[in-house]
């Protein structure tokens, strides 16, 4: 059995599996009275589609996986609306070979907190992130993406526990 310790969000930890999404740390594109505004923090590329916005109901539940998923074509942006949750992610290796999963120790376990999210690059491997209680995460996925670019390997004899 694989075991992977959660690891805190940063931009440098995350950077390869794509972007993180937080309160920049230079000073704001423009400001008034109780607002600031950051311009275009992340940019997200599209192949021509639209990007629809989802909402992600978690509940607490034991904190391990045994499948993970990626689009070849899109880039996924998960962020932590209600509560913390825990994200799984995996090297977007050989894309000619979109069903190939790394090694399952080669995957990594990020806490997202509120007011962070990340925006993964394509081909990176992934699940529904995890939670110890009740929280809720806004997604964005190019629209059809769950129809026509996912690729889902499942290894229930071979699950992974999250150590917190």
């Amino acid at each position: 059995m694989t075991t992977l310790r959660v690891r805190e969000l940063t931009a440098e930890a995350f950077a390869a599996y794509g972007r993180t999404i937080a309160v920049p740390a230079r000073g704001e594109d423009a400001s008034g009275p109780g607002w600031r505004w950051w311009a275009e923090m992340v940019s997200l590329p599209t192949d021509g589609r639209n990007y629809g916005v989802g909402y992600l109901a978690l509940s607490g539940s034991p904190l391990r996986f045994d499948w993970a998923e990626r689009h070849m074509r899109s880039v996924e942006v998960v962020v932590p609306l209600r509560g913390e949750c825990l994200l799984y992610v995996g090297p977007a290796e050989r894309p000619e070979e979109p069903a190939a999963i790394p090694e399952l120790e080669r995957f990594e376990v990020f806490r997202l907190r509120p007011g962070t999210g990340v925006a993964m690059d394509p081909g990176v491997w992934h699940g529904a992130p995890l939670s110890e209680g009740d929280s809720s995460a806004m997604v964005l996925l190019l629209e059809g993406t769950g129809a026509n670019d996912v690729t889902v390997v499942r290894f229930e004899d071979d699950p992974v526990d999250v150590i917190v």
